[in-house]
C-alpha cells in the first residue's frame, strides 16, 4: 500500500475513533459537568451587558425590612394590606402585570391595629381590582397539599402532553386569592445535579389544572396571549408570535444576563423606597422615584434580603448573590425578547471534529514534532474561540470540554501509532545507514524518518569516485597485515572528511570510495560540499609509504559528477543496499579513471562546476567525449575557495586559460609556448606537460581532436 495511503487511512481512523470516543463519553455526569462549568463561564465573562427595560423588580430587601420595623412596629410576615396597597398604586401607575414571588398558602394573622381577615380581603379586592396580578405557586412532590385548586385559568393548552411536568401535589394561595389572582406562577427552584440552577421546566400540571411557570405566566399576561401551543417534535412551545425552545425533556435554558442583586442586570426599586415614594406622592411631597418607572413594566416582587432565605445558586452566583425573583425576571425577559440559548447540532459537530482530528492526525505524522505541536496548540484554541464567537454572537453553545478531550484522545492515539510504526522505521533506517554515514546524521534521520524514500526515488545529487594512485604497485612491498592496517588507516581519513561534509559512504572499490552528496537526505548545495571535500583531500598527501628504504607518495585522484540519479536500496532479497545508480554515477566513475591521462588529482564535471563556480576556484582541464557517451563536456578541476585565492593562484589560472585558448583556436605553436611557460614556473604541473605533448601530436596529425576541440577518450 503506498505510504501517502497508509497514513491517511491511519489519520481517518484515529480522528474518527477519537471524535466517536469524545461523544460517548459524555453520556457521563462527570464529563456533562465540566461542559456546563465551561457555559457557565461564558456567562460570567463573556455576557453582553443587556439590561432588559421591560422588567422592574421590588426587592424586599433588609432596607425594607428595617423601614416597616422602625416606622411602624411591623416584623416580617407584613399584613398584606400592603401588598394590597402596592398593587393598587402600582396598577394605577401602568405596570402591565404584578407578579408576586410569595406563597400565601394559609391565611394572615391577626394584629394589634389590623384583623387578618381584613388584611387577606383587602390584598384579594385588590388583585381583583388590577386583574394584573400573578400569585407564586409550589409544585410538590410530597403528599403535603395546602389548599383545594379553586382557580379557573383562562390560559388554554394545546396540542403535546410531553413537554408538561406532572405533580401530585401542590402548595396553593389562600381560596380568596386564587379567585382574584389573575394567573398563577409555579415558582419550583429546580439544579442540575452540580446543585446549579440553569434550565427550568415551564409547564406543570397538578390534577388535569395547567399551571404555567411565574415567568411564562408573566409573558403570557405582557403580550396578551390567550393560548400556548406546545410542539413535542420541534421540542417548542409557541406564545403569540414567539417560538421558545425547549430541551428534550420539556425544561427551558435560562440565558444569564449578568450579576443578581442591584445595580447590575435589572431596574432594582426597593420596597421601602416603593411605599415612602407613594405616600409622599399622597401628601403632595416631592417623591423619590417617579410612577413613570413602572408605566408598562413588568414588576416582579419578592425577597432579597438574605435573612429571608431566597437566594438562589446560578451560574452568576459566584459574582453576587442571586435573588429568585431575578431567575423568574431572567426567564421572562429571554421569553420576551427572544434570547433562547441553542446547542450545536451533533451531526455538525461530529462532522467538524472529525475533519480537524483527521488533518492533525495526517498533520502529526507528516510534519515535524514542533510543526505538529504548534499546529495542535493552535487546534485546541478553535474550539474555544469557536465557542466563545457563537456565544457572543448567536447565542449558541459549542461543547468545547467534549471537543478538546476529542482533541487529546485523538493527539495521544497518533503519538502512540507514531511510537510503535516510527519505532520500527526508526530501526531500519539505522541498520541501513549506521555504515554509510556520520552517526549524527544518522540520529538526525531516526528523527525523521519519515523524510527517506527506502523503495527508491530519483533525486538531484553529487557523486564522488576516489582512487589511491599506484597502491597497486605500492602494495607488493608489504605483507597483507600491512596492507590491511594502511587501507585502514586510509579509508578512516577518507571517511572523515566524508562525513564532515554530510556526504554519504556509499561503497569501497577496493582502495578508493563511492560517496553521495545529497542523499539519503537532499540538500540543495550538494556539490559544493562535495568540492569542499575535495580541496581537504589535499591534506591526504601527507600520507606516504616507505618500505626498502624507498618512501612512495600516495594521492588521492577523485571523479565528481553532479546530475540526477536513483537511490534506494537495491539488490536481491537476501542482500540488499542503500545505493545510487543512472548516468550520473557512471560518468562520475568514469571522471575518476581520466585522472590518468591528465596526471590530475580530481576532475569534475561540467554540471559541477555550474552549480559552485561562484564560490569554488577551479581550472577548466579539457573538453572531452568519454567512452560510451556520445555527448561531449567540459571537465574542471577544483583548485581552492574563491576567498582563499591567493595572486599566484590566479597568476597560474590565467596562463593556463591563455594557452588553452590558443590550444582551442589550433593556434598549437602558441598554446605550446604557454604551456610550456607553466612548466618552467611550476614543474610540477602535469596537466601542462599533457597538453604539450598533445599539440605536438597535433602538429603531425590534426584529427586527434574533432573540429570542436572535443577529445575523445577511448579507454576507461
Amino acid at each position: 500500500m503506498n505510504k501517502n495511503l497508509r497514513k491517511l487511512i491511519t489519520a481517518g481512523g484515529i480522528g474518527l475513533a477519537a471524535t466517536l470516543l469524545a461523544f460517548l463519553a459524555f453520556r457521563s455526569i462527570l464529563f456533562e459537568r465540566w461542559e456546563k462549568q465551561v457555559q457557565d463561564l461564558f456567562f460570567r465573562n463573556l455576557g453582553h451587558g443587556i439590561h432588559p427595560a421591560e422588567v422592574v423588580i421590588v426587592a424586599i430587601d433588609q432596607n425594607s425590612l428595617d423601614y416597616f420595623q422602625s416606622n411602624s412596629q411591623l416584623l416580617w410576615p407584613w399584613p398584606r394590606d400592603i401588598y394590597g396597597l402596592t398593587t393598587d398604586f402600582l396598577t394605577e401607575w401602568g405596570a402591565r402585570l404584578i407578579a408576586f414571588d410569595i406563597i400565601f398558602s394559609s391565611p394572615d394573622i391577626d394584629r394589634l391595629n389590623v384583623s387578618a381577615e381584613y388584611a387577606d380581603a383587602f390584598f384579594s379586592d385588590a388583585m381583583r381590582r388590577s386583574g394584573k396580578v400573578i400569585l407564586a405557586v409550589q409544585l410538590e412532590d410530597s403528599s403535603h397539599v395546602s389548599n383545594e385548586f379553586l382557580f379557573a385559568n383562562d390560559l388554554k393548552y394545546v396540542d403535546s402532553e410531553e413537554l408538561i411536568r406532572i405533580y401530585p401535589n401542590v402548595t396553593l394561595p389562600i381560596a380568596s386569592f386564587q379567585q382574584s389572582m389573575a394567573l398563577p406562577g409555579a415558582v419550583n427552584f429546580i439544579t442540575d445535579n452540580d446543585g446549579i440552577c440553569r434550565r427550568i421546566p415551564l409547564l406543570y400540571n397538578y390534577r388535569g389544572n395547567l399551571i404555567p411557570y411565574m415567568a411564562l405566566s408573566a409573558a403570557a399576561m405582557y403580550t396578551g396571549a390567550k393560548t400556548i401551543q406546545g410542539d413535542s417534535q420541534l421540542n417548542q412551545l409557541i406564545l403569540g408570535e414567539q417560538q421558545i425552545p425547549l430541551g428534550k425533556d420539556g425544561s427551558f435554558e435560562i440565558y444569564w444576563y449578568g450579576p443578581g442583586g442591584p445595580g447590575n442586570t435589572f431596574t432594582y426599586v426597593s420596597y421601602a423606597q416603593l411605599i415612602h415614594s407613594y405616600l409622599q406622592l399622597q401628601q403632595g411631597e416631592e417623591h423619590e422615584i417617579s410612577p413613570e418607572l413602572f408605566k408598562d413594566k413588568a414588576v416582579f416582587i419578592g425577597a432579597t434580603a438574605a435573612g429571608l432565605l431566597d437566594l438562589k445558586t446560578t451560574p452568576l452566583s459566584s459574582l453576587a448573590p442571586y435573588p429568585g425573583v431575578e431567575i423568574y425576571a431572567t426567564l421572562f425577559a429571554n421569553i420576551l425578547r427572544g434570547d433562547f440559548i441553542r446547542h450545536c447540532r451533533d451531526i455538525f459537530w461530529f462532522l467538524s471534529a472529525t475533519v480537524i482530528l483527521i488533518f492533525l492526525c495526517f498533520c502529526w505524522q507528516y510534519l515535524k514534532i514542533w510543526q505538529a505541536a504548534i499546529l495542535s496548540l493552535l487546534a485546541f484554541l478553535i474550539p474555544i474561540a469557536a465557542g466563545i464567537w457563537l456565544f457572543q454572537s448567536r447565542m449558541i453553545f459549542f461543547p468545547v470540554v467534549k471537543s478538546e478531550i476529542a482533541l487529546i484522545l485523538s493527539v495521544i492515539a497518533v503519538l502512540i501509532v507514531n511510537y510503535l510504526t516510527e519505532g520500527r522505521e526508526k530501526a531500519q533506517v539505522k541498520k541501513v545507514f549506521n555504515r554509510y554515514l556520520h552517526p549524527a546524521v544518522v540520529e538526525n534521520l531516526t528523527q525523521n524518518p519519515s523524510r527517506i524514500e527506502m523503495g527508491g526515488h530519483e533525486i538531484e545529487a553529487t557523486v564522488m569516485f576516489t582512487d589511491l594512485q599506484g597502491f597497486t604497485s605500492t602494495s607488493e612491498l608489504y605483507a597483507p597485515h600491512e596492507i590491511v592496517q594502511f587501507l585502514n588507516d586510509y579509508f578512516e581519513k577518507i571517511e572523515t572528511i566524508i562525513f564532515q561534509h554530510e556526504g554519504m559512504l556509499d561503497k569501497y572499490t577496493g582502495d578508493g570510495v563511492m560517496a553521495i552528496f545529497g542523499a539519503p537526505l537532499e540538500t540543495p548545495d550538494h556539490a559544493l560540499k562535495a568540492c569542499r571535500a575535495i580541496i581537504d583531500f589535499r591534506n591526504l598527501l601527507k600520507m606516504a609509504a616507505e618500505k626498502a628504504g624507498k618512501q612512495v607518495q600516495l594521492i588521492t585522484r577523485v571523479g565528481v559528477n553532479s546530475g540526477n540519479l536513483i537511490v534506494g536500496n537495491i539488490g536481491s532479497k537476501n542482500r540488499m543496499d542503500y545505493t545510487a545508480i543512472g548516468d550520473t554515477v557512471n560518468l562520475s566513475a568514469r571522471l575518476e579513471g581520466v585522472n590518468k591521462i591528465y596526471g590530475s588529482q580530481n576532475l569534475i564535471s561540467e554540471n559541477t562546476y555550474n552549480l559552485v563556480k561562484d564560490l569554488i576556484l577551479c581550472r577548466e582541464i579539457d573538453y572531452i567525449r568519454v567512452k560510451g557517451r556520445d555527448a561531449p563536456l567540459k571537465i574542471f578541476a577544483v583548485i581552492t575557495e574563491k576567498e582563499k585565492a591567493d595572486n599566484e593562484v590566479l597568476e597560474f589560472l590565467s596562463i593556463h586559460h591563455e594557452a588553452l585558448e590558443m590550444y582551442r583556436q589550433h593556434r598549437l605553436e602558441q598554446a605550446i609556448d604557454g604551456f610550456s611557460k607553466l612548466v618552467q614556473k611550476y614543474p610540477a604541473d602535469p596537466v601542462a606537460t599533457v597538453f604539450i605533448s598533445r599539440c605536438r601530436m597535433l602538429l603531425e596529425d590534426p584529427n586527434l581532436i574533432d573540429e570542436k576541440g572535443i577529445f575523445n577518450i577511448t579507454v576507461k
